[in-house]
């Protein structure tokens, strides 16, 4: 069952941030759905003062262009849905410090273009030192759930298989469209392909503001299932500023390639 439905058979005692050491799908989406019973507590402290970040985790964000990976990372990151969207060229990331049990984590949210002209240009940057992987489609679009499959079979071409021990969860965005779109993901067949790939489902909208609690509490699981890891590489402060410059450069060369090729109709 998906994790907004198993919620309501919880305890109201179930919150983000407890010292759950579980690595069941079935309690990771529990913890992150259950926003509904517990939204008037703080997810994670509002202020990082007297704290040094030790650890700086990079999490990136793969689906379709138009999914709504932008929007999820901005809507995390910055507290709002962005007022303004375009098309993501080459990479970007956003980043935000959240105190998890008395530490203060630092994550990197690595969004990329979802057109297919760039995935090979990105490759060797983008799937380097990960730690955890966030696959997003749009539940009134079945061809980006379609394509999940590709994404998957990317990253498993750069080691970050099911196997490698690197947290991977399953987003479908936009679900404030669901009821009124004729051509939608069926959450029980997301459900299935979720467990088939050994990944927690949840269904959520960056757009809606009632949804923001859970778009907040859907990252810092994985925050906390990462802080509660031992991942294989951890950014060190020097690794952290030279991974935005590395992502500088790459924006800007794949902008430069774009206004050469011209957009395509």
């Amino acid at each position: 069952m998906s994790g907004r439905r198993y919620a309501e058979s919880l305890p109201s005692a179930c919150f983000i941030v407890i010292s759950c050491r579980t690595k069941t799908t079935q309690n990771e989406q529990t913890a992150a759905t259950h926003h509904k019973k517990s939204h008037k507590l703080p997810l994670a402290p509002t202020s990082s003062k007297g704290y040094i970040a030790k650890r700086t985790f990079k999490v990136i964000i793969l689906g379709d262009a138009g999914v709504g990976k932008t929007c999820l990372s901005f809507r995390f990151c910055c507290g709002r849905f962005p007022e303004h969207t375009e098309a993501t060229i080459g990479v970007d990331f956003r980043e935000r410090n959240c105190v998890i049990e008395k530490e203060l984590l630092k994550v990197q949210l690595w969004d990329t273009a979802g057109q297919e002209r760039y995935r090979h240009s990105i490759v060797g940057h983008y799937y380097r030192n990960v730690n955890a992987v966030v696959f997003v489609y749009d539940v009134t679009c079945p061809s980006s759930f379609a394509s999940l499959r590709s994404w998957i079979n990317e990253c498993e071409k750069n080691g970050l298989s099911a196997d490698s021990d690197i947290p991977r969860i399953l987003i479908g965005n936009k679900c404030d469209l669901k009821s009124t779109n004729a051509q939608r993901v069926d959450t029980d067949a997301a459900q299935m392909f979720a467990d088939r790939n050994n990944m927690a489902l949840f269904e959520t909208s960056a757009k809606a503001d009632s949804e923001a609690d859970h778009v907040e509490s859907i990252f810092l699981t994985l925050l906390h299932k990462l802080q509660q890891s031992k991942p294989m590489h951890v950014q060190s402060e020097g690794e952290r500023h030279a991974k935005e410059q590395e992502r500088l450069v790459l924006k800007a060369s794949e902008a430069n390639a774009l206004n050469e090729e011209g957009w395509c109709c």
